[in-house]
Protein backbone atom coordinates (compact mmCIF):
# COMPACT_ATOMS: atom_id res chain seq x y z
CA UNK A 1 0.00 0.00 0.00
CA UNK A 2 1.48 3.29 -1.16
CA UNK A 3 2.18 5.58 2.27
CA UNK A 4 -0.58 8.02 3.32
CA UNK A 5 -3.35 5.80 0.80
CA UNK A 6 -6.70 6.08 2.24
CA UNK A 7 -7.29 2.51 4.03
CA UNK A 8 -9.74 0.16 2.73
CA UNK A 9 -13.15 0.54 4.43
CA UNK A 10 -14.42 -2.50 6.30
CA UNK A 11 -16.69 -5.10 4.62
CA UNK A 12 -20.55 -4.49 5.75
CA UNK A 13 -22.40 -7.28 6.72
CA UNK A 14 -25.40 -8.04 4.13
CA UNK A 15 -23.89 -5.03 2.33
CA UNK A 16 -27.01 -5.16 -0.36
CA UNK A 17 -30.31 -2.95 -0.18
CA UNK A 18 -33.16 -5.15 1.45
CA UNK A 19 -36.66 -4.19 0.40
CA UNK A 20 -38.78 -3.97 3.37
CA UNK A 21 -42.58 -2.95 3.01
CA UNK A 22 -43.38 -1.02 6.73
CA UNK A 23 -47.32 -1.47 8.00
CA UNK A 24 -48.42 1.51 6.05
CA UNK A 25 -47.57 -0.48 2.88
CA UNK A 26 -44.74 2.13 1.60
CA UNK A 27 -41.42 0.44 0.99
CA UNK A 28 -38.23 1.32 2.08
CA UNK A 29 -34.61 0.09 1.42
CA UNK A 30 -32.39 -0.95 3.98
CA UNK A 31 -28.76 -1.57 4.45
CA UNK A 32 -25.79 -0.64 6.20
CA UNK A 33 -24.39 2.54 6.45
CA UNK A 34 -21.00 3.48 4.61
CA UNK A 35 -18.31 5.88 3.82
CA UNK A 36 -20.31 6.68 0.53
CA UNK A 37 -23.32 8.14 2.61
CA UNK A 38 -22.82 11.72 4.09
CA UNK A 39 -24.89 13.25 1.05
CA UNK A 40 -27.15 11.21 2.24
CA UNK A 41 -27.46 11.94 5.91
CA UNK A 42 -26.70 15.60 5.49
CA UNK A 43 -29.33 16.10 3.76
CA UNK A 44 -31.71 13.40 5.68
CA UNK A 45 -30.74 15.42 9.07
CA UNK A 46 -32.11 18.76 7.39
CA UNK A 47 -35.51 16.54 7.22
CA UNK A 48 -35.20 16.05 10.84
CA UNK A 49 -37.86 18.73 12.74
CA UNK A 50 -35.51 21.14 15.56
CA UNK A 51 -37.57 18.79 18.15
CA UNK A 52 -36.78 15.68 16.43
CA UNK A 53 -33.02 16.85 16.49
CA UNK A 54 -33.64 17.57 20.40
CA UNK A 55 -34.69 14.49 20.86
CA UNK A 56 -32.04 12.80 19.23
CA UNK A 57 -28.76 14.94 20.41
CA UNK A 58 -30.48 16.68 23.42
CA UNK A 59 -29.33 19.72 22.08
CA UNK A 60 -30.22 22.33 19.94
CA UNK A 61 -28.65 21.35 16.53
CA UNK A 62 -29.22 22.91 14.02
CA UNK A 63 -25.96 20.90 11.54
CA UNK A 64 -23.98 18.23 11.69
CA UNK A 65 -20.17 19.55 11.16
CA UNK A 66 -17.38 17.42 8.70
CA UNK A 67 -16.30 15.72 11.31
CA UNK A 68 -19.73 14.21 12.76
CA UNK A 69 -20.71 13.35 9.57
CA UNK A 70 -17.31 11.60 8.78
CA UNK A 71 -17.80 9.87 12.15
CA UNK A 72 -21.31 8.66 11.74
CA UNK A 73 -20.69 7.00 8.64
CA UNK A 74 -16.88 5.34 8.72
CA UNK A 75 -17.90 2.77 10.58
CA UNK A 76 -16.53 -0.43 11.51
CA UNK A 77 -19.53 -3.07 11.39
CA UNK A 78 -18.23 -4.30 14.61
CA UNK A 79 -17.46 -1.86 17.57
CA UNK A 80 -19.71 0.64 15.68
CA UNK A 81 -22.58 -0.66 13.19
CA UNK A 82 -25.11 1.72 12.09
CA UNK A 83 -28.14 0.74 9.87
CA UNK A 84 -29.37 2.95 7.29
CA UNK A 85 -32.88 3.47 5.11
CA UNK A 86 -33.56 4.93 2.00
CA UNK A 87 -36.82 5.51 0.06
CA UNK A 88 -37.60 2.91 -2.42
CA UNK A 89 -39.31 5.61 -4.37
CA UNK A 90 -36.62 8.80 -4.64
CA UNK A 91 -33.84 6.72 -2.46
CA UNK A 92 -33.82 9.76 -0.11
CA UNK A 93 -32.75 9.11 3.50
CA UNK A 94 -35.05 8.62 6.15
CA UNK A 95 -33.66 7.31 8.80
CA UNK A 96 -30.34 5.65 10.66
CA UNK A 97 -30.20 3.17 14.29
CA UNK A 98 -26.57 2.99 15.34
CA UNK A 99 -24.56 1.37 18.11
CA UNK A 100 -21.32 2.20 19.57
CA UNK A 101 -19.77 -0.55 21.24
CA UNK A 102 -18.41 0.28 25.20
CA UNK A 103 -14.70 -0.05 25.48
CA UNK A 104 -14.50 -1.17 29.25
CA UNK A 105 -18.06 -3.18 28.59
CA UNK A 106 -17.53 -5.15 25.10
CA UNK A 107 -21.13 -7.21 25.73
CA UNK A 108 -22.78 -3.48 25.75
CA UNK A 109 -23.17 -0.67 23.35
CA UNK A 110 -24.58 2.51 23.24
CA UNK A 111 -27.83 2.81 21.20
CA UNK A 112 -29.74 5.39 19.09
CA UNK A 113 -32.35 5.93 16.41
CA UNK A 114 -33.25 8.58 14.28
CA UNK A 115 -36.33 8.69 11.27
CA UNK A 116 -37.09 12.16 9.36
CA UNK A 117 -40.21 13.13 10.52
CA UNK A 118 -43.00 12.33 7.71
CA UNK A 119 -41.52 8.49 8.07
CA UNK A 120 -42.16 8.55 11.70
CA UNK A 121 -44.95 6.78 12.94
CA UNK A 122 -45.06 3.70 10.23
CA UNK A 123 -42.88 1.34 12.08
CA UNK A 124 -39.50 2.24 10.20
CA UNK A 125 -37.73 2.74 13.80
CA UNK A 126 -38.82 -0.80 14.78
CA UNK A 127 -37.75 -2.29 11.58
CA UNK A 128 -34.31 -0.16 12.28
CA UNK A 129 -33.52 -1.25 15.69
CA UNK A 130 -35.13 -4.95 15.04
CA UNK A 131 -31.95 -5.43 12.33
CA UNK A 132 -29.44 -3.39 14.48
CA UNK A 133 -30.28 -5.82 17.85
CA UNK A 134 -29.63 -9.06 15.18
CA UNK A 135 -26.36 -7.41 14.30
CA UNK A 136 -25.77 -6.49 17.83
CA UNK A 137 -25.83 -10.45 18.96
CA UNK A 138 -23.44 -11.45 15.46
CA UNK A 139 -20.83 -9.11 16.98
CA UNK A 140 -21.03 -10.22 20.94
CA UNK A 141 -23.27 -7.05 21.91
CA UNK A 142 -26.06 -8.19 24.78
CA UNK A 143 -27.28 -5.51 26.58
CA UNK A 144 -27.76 -1.22 25.42
CA UNK A 145 -27.57 1.86 27.24
CA UNK A 146 -29.03 4.54 25.84
CA UNK A 147 -29.33 8.58 27.25
CA UNK A 148 -32.54 9.59 26.08
CA UNK A 149 -34.60 13.22 26.95
CA UNK A 150 -37.25 12.16 29.81
CA UNK A 151 -40.06 13.39 27.88
CA UNK A 152 -39.51 11.51 24.76
CA UNK A 153 -42.04 9.48 25.77
CA UNK A 154 -42.26 6.98 22.41
CA UNK A 155 -39.00 5.11 23.52
CA UNK A 156 -39.63 3.11 25.86
CA UNK A 157 -43.28 1.77 24.11
CA UNK A 158 -40.50 1.50 21.31
CA UNK A 159 -38.61 -0.74 22.92
CA UNK A 160 -41.08 -2.84 24.28
CA UNK A 161 -42.97 -2.94 21.57
CA UNK A 162 -39.77 -5.09 20.13
CA UNK A 163 -39.74 -7.01 23.27
CA UNK A 164 -36.75 -5.68 24.80
CA UNK A 165 -36.27 -5.58 28.77
CA UNK A 166 -36.06 -1.80 29.58
CA UNK A 167 -35.33 -0.25 32.91
CA UNK A 168 -34.13 3.42 33.86
CA UNK A 169 -30.83 3.18 35.93
CA UNK A 170 -30.58 6.90 36.12
CA UNK A 171 -31.77 10.31 35.81
CA UNK A 172 -29.39 13.84 34.96
CA UNK A 173 -30.36 17.13 33.88
CA UNK A 174 -33.48 16.20 31.72
CA UNK A 175 -32.61 12.78 30.75
CA UNK A 176 -32.97 9.25 31.69
CA UNK A 177 -30.38 6.97 31.32
CA UNK A 178 -32.09 3.47 29.98
CA UNK A 179 -30.42 -0.34 29.96
CA UNK A 180 -32.11 -2.22 27.13
CA UNK A 181 -31.98 -6.26 27.55
CA UNK A 182 -33.05 -7.22 23.75
CA UNK A 183 -35.82 -10.11 23.54
CA UNK A 184 -33.77 -13.68 22.64
CA UNK A 185 -33.76 -14.27 18.87
CA UNK A 186 -36.87 -14.48 16.88
CA UNK A 187 -39.59 -13.29 20.02
CA UNK A 188 -38.92 -9.54 19.88
CA UNK A 189 -40.39 -9.77 15.99
CA UNK A 190 -43.31 -11.70 17.12
CA UNK A 191 -44.30 -10.04 20.17
CA UNK A 192 -44.44 -6.58 17.87
CA UNK A 193 -47.22 -7.98 15.39
CA UNK A 194 -48.50 -9.46 18.53
CA UNK A 195 -48.46 -5.63 20.24
CA UNK A 196 -49.81 -4.50 17.21
CA UNK A 197 -52.88 -6.96 16.43
CA UNK A 198 -53.94 -6.44 20.00
CA UNK A 199 -53.81 -2.35 19.60
CA UNK A 200 -55.59 -2.45 16.43
CA UNK A 201 -58.56 -4.42 17.76
CA UNK A 202 -57.25 -7.40 15.51
CA UNK A 203 -57.37 -9.84 18.04
CA UNK A 204 -58.45 -10.08 21.73
CA UNK A 205 -57.26 -10.98 25.31
CA UNK A 206 -58.48 -12.38 27.82
CA UNK A 207 -59.54 -9.96 31.20
CA UNK A 208 -56.58 -11.44 32.91
CA UNK A 209 -53.93 -9.82 30.82
CA UNK A 210 -55.48 -7.19 28.99
CA UNK A 211 -54.22 -4.41 30.71
CA UNK A 212 -50.68 -5.89 31.44
CA UNK A 213 -50.64 -5.88 27.10
CA UNK A 214 -52.17 -2.14 26.95
CA UNK A 215 -49.07 -0.73 28.77
CA UNK A 216 -47.13 -2.19 25.99
CA UNK A 217 -48.67 -1.01 23.24
CA UNK A 218 -47.85 2.78 21.94
CA UNK A 219 -50.88 4.91 23.02
CA UNK A 220 -51.06 5.37 18.88
CA UNK A 221 -52.59 1.80 18.16
CA UNK A 222 -55.81 2.60 20.98
CA UNK A 223 -58.67 3.84 20.09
Amino acid sequence: MNEGAEAAEPVPHGAEDSAVVLRDGSTVLIRPVHRDDVTLLEEGFTRLSAESRRLRFLIDKPRLSPTELRYFTQVDHHDHEAIGARDAADGRGLGIARFIRDPERPEVAEVAVAVVDDWQRRGLASELLSRLFARAREEGVLRFTALVAEDNESVAALLHGLGADVRVVGHEAGALSYEITPAPEGRGTELQHLLGAFGRGDVAAPGGIREALARLVPSRFHG
